[in-house]
């Protein structure tokens, strides 16, 4: 079996007084995509927010690489290797495609690092042929495929990515699915990916997690789960 990268350990978090995980508890593996899914308001945005450290943690304790990160800030976990992108994408549309690229470098220490144009654009060449077109002039999908390039350009171990087929066609969302499993299986990085459309999650999931009321209350490898099963989770 293969090593984790991340251990979450009874985490939970709030929104002041109003707590929205309770307990989570979950890990992925090395070069693997994990799904959390579950309805609408049951604390998935939340989790990844926590793990970023976008979000304060109430208790638990989060791991990445054998190592309490728990209270680490956002940036100082970017430049661990952890990358986020979140609902809605956040791109900078008054930039080009190529400066949106550009401040994923950030994550990195060395400052003389460079786009590794080659690896992105073989893997989004739209964003190749819009190099220079302004992020906010690009489609849904466009912007999605430009927003994890740039999470890319900083070299993570570990993406996480919040609902990365919300509002976008579906032939894009087929492209980006291809593009994770190929991150996960030839390059190792490992994907906590939460999402909501099943057709898109089975072909891409190693293994599941269900949460509802800020919890995890299922969980399974893809081989275990059937279309069946993972709809009724979905809809608890």
């Amino acid at each position: 079996m293969s090593q984790s990268i991340l251990k979450i350990n009874s985490l939970s978090s709030a929104y002041g007084q109003s707590t929205i995980l309770w307990g989570t508890t979950l890990e992925v593996k090395k070069g693997t995509v994990t799904t959390v899914m579950g309805r609408n308001g049951v604390g998935k945005t939340t989790l990844l927010k926590t793990i970023m450290g976008l979000v304060p943690p109430k208790s638990g304790m989060i791991e990445y690489k054998d190592e309490d990160v728990t209270n680490v800030p956002a940036f100082k976990k970017s430049r661990m290797g952890i990358a986020y992108v979140p609902q809605g994408r956040e791109i900078i549309p008054k930039l080009t495609v190529y400066e949106n690229l550009k401040l994923g470098l950030e994550a990195l220490s060395d400052r003389k690092a460079k786009i590794p144009e080659d690896e992105i654009y073989a893997m989004f060449p739209i964003l190749k042929d819009f190099r220079n077109r302004l992020g906010g002039n690009l489609s849904g999908g466009q912007q999605q495929q430009l927003a994890i390039a740039r999470a890319l350009t900083g070299r993570p171990s570990l993406l996480l990515l919040d609902e990365p087929t919300e509002g976008i066609q579906p032939s894009i969302s087929q492209e980006i699915g291809h593009i994770l499993k190929k991150l996960a299986k030839e390059q190792g990085i490992s994907v906590l990916l939460v999402e909501q459309k099943i057709d898109f999650a089975r072909p891409v999931t190693d293994y599941f997690y269900f949460m509802n009321r800020g919890a995890v209350v299922s969980q399974g490898s893809a081989d275990e789960m059937s279309m069946e099963e993972l709809q009724n989770h979905i809809s608890l």
